[in-house]
């Protein structure tokens, strides 16, 4: 199943961010969406930091547009309070996950595709599915991953 679907501007705009490719790439800023992204997927091997950015995309556009939704989900990566209380995770070691904190929620978004099968191609789609149950949201995020990889070649 594919859908045609445009490339966002917000993602354009966290492509354009990263550094261009050098023979000796510079560092991520850890504290950065794109750092953040990139943890989040480190910490489950096999899952791509493209798909992590991609739901930040989707989400709330990497945390411009993280206002509660009709559903009650918060936080730039959108979630809901009882999937926030079973999955939350302190991103940035300051002792306290807070759905608020870009930190705190990109590795919670992290964690909670990797346990529902993220880290393997065969089970990213249904991993997504899981983080919103929509095929459409799957599809959306799957296209944005895939133009994030192309854009800056998944590095």
């Amino acid at each position: 199943m594919s859908a045609a679907v445009s490339f966002p501007t917000e993602s354009a705009s966290l492509i354009s961010a990263l550094s261009p490719p050098t023979r000796h790439k510079a560092p991520v800023d850890p504290r950065s969406y794109v750092g953040m992204y990139k943890r989040a997927a480190t910490n489950c091997p096999g899952l791509p930091w493209t798909v992590v950015a991609a739901v930040g995309e989707v989400e709330s556009h990497h945390g411009r547009d993280a206002a509660r939704s009709k559903a009650g989900a918060v936080g730039p990566m959108q979630f809901l309070p009882q999937t926030w209380s079973a999955y939350a995770t302190d991103g940035d070691g300051d002792g306290k996950a807070d759905v608020h904190s870009a930190a705190d929620a990109i590795a919670t978004a992290g964690k909670l595709l990797c346990v529902n099968g993220g880290a393997d191609r065969s089970t990213l789609a249904t991993s997504i599915w899981n983080y919103n149950h929509s095929w459409e949201y799957v599809v959306r995020v799957l296209d944005v991953a895939a133009q994030l990889e192309t854009a800056k070649g998944g590095d």
